[in-house]
């Protein structure tokens, strides 16, 4: 066994994957972390001193790991470009992985780049997806069903770790009474639209722009069943940069002349609204749970232009209940 290289990229357990990688021949491979985002997954990418590289994905056992590996191949099946899991302890959270290279669509935006191209293919392997996904290849993987009251649930994040952040106090019991009331309401008839593989976290910064021209899609383990519109939404969030729900419309209409989706423009759009919000006010507590717990204060910066967002779509006719709720507890 090499010695091991982990002790600074992932010490909780540097000895286990250094063994790990051993038993699958890439213990003697140099390491360089790569920045994560608001999980706790850890990632580092890994050379060879032939050049061959991979990227170790080391996760906790909240992290959906054996999912991830399932949902991978379903993916492939379909034609589309998730990276091959070259070995797996997935039980105990590690993968080693096809590396996909630096070239991530979000930093491209960043960097200067268009940003429509890129949503425009990004939607176009969604209407692939959900052309091709059969619903069979979910029996027995016990994928959770994004339905409105699971939704529902999922935005209390917000209760839970948002208001005591920003009111410095808990939630009270009426509040979360009408709070949870004021979704359902929203969600009303959600289930009714076409359903399919949700990745839940499909957003440029999980998209690899790879040397054959296609899209390469990362960080899919807390994938399940749901609408179709939840992914739409979620590309097109205003979590990391502005810029994006601008392009909801476009990204829509040309979804829907890809997929030949029997929804109208207005139904579709009407539901990556609701669901963008929905996304939005979970994230808020997603942020404040992780600043809260490990003190990453850094995070904070993503907060103004998510409440930004928020006030903006809560003026929407479909989210009144919500942004009622919102302007008599905690106005974002």
């Amino acid at each position: 066994m090499c010695p091991p290289r982990f002790v600074n990229l992932m010490s909780s357990r540097p000895l286990e994957i250094a063994a790990f990688l051993d038993r699958v021949g890439w213990g003697c491979a140099q390491a360089q972390a790569v920045e994560g985002d608001f999980s706790s997954r850890r990632y580092a990418r890994l050379t060879k001193p032939d050049g061959a590289t991979a990227l170790l994905m080391d996760a906790d056992a909240d992290q959906n790991t054996p999912r991830f590996v399932a949902v991978a191949k379903i993916l492939q099946r379909a034609g589309i470009e998730a990276p091959e899991i070259y070995a797996q302890d997935a039980a105990r959270g590690l993968l080693l992985l096809q590396d996909f290279g630096a070239r991530n669509v979000g930093a491209a935006i960043d960097a200067g780049e268009e940003a429509k191209p890129y949503f425009l293919r990004a939607a176009e392997i969604l209407a692939q997806l959900h052309r091709r996904f059969d619903g069979r290849d979910a029996a027995g993987l016990d994928f959770p069903c994004y339905n409105a009251e699971l939704f529902t649930t999922q935005a209390e994040l917000f209760l839970d770790a948002y208001i005591p952040f920003a009111l410095q106090r808990d939630a009270t019991e009426g509040e979360r009474i009408d709070f949870r009331a004021a979704w359902r309401a929203v969600m009303r008839g959600i289930e009714k639209l076409p359903q399919s593989l949700l990745l839940r976290d499909f957003m440029p910064d999980n998209l690899m722009d790879l040397p054959d021209g296609n899209l390469g899609v990362l960080d899919f383990q807390d994938a399940g069943i749901g609408a179709v519109a939840y992914d739409l939404a979620s590309l097109c969030e205003e979590v990391r940069r502005d810029g994006g729900f601008a392009l909801l419309p476009e990204v829509v209409a040309h979804y829907r002349s890809v997929a030949e989706s029997p929804l109208s423009q207005d139904d579709l759009l009407r539901a990556c609204v609701i669901l963008s919000a929905q996304r939005h006010t979970r994230i808020l507590g997603i942020i404040t749970r992780l600043v809260l717990r490990t003190g990453r204060r850094e995070k904070l910066v993503f907060l103004p232009r998510i409440r930004l967002h928020l006030a903006h779509v809560l003026r929407e006719p479909c989210l009144l209940p919500v942004r009622m709720w919102m302007q008599q507890y905690c106005p974002v």
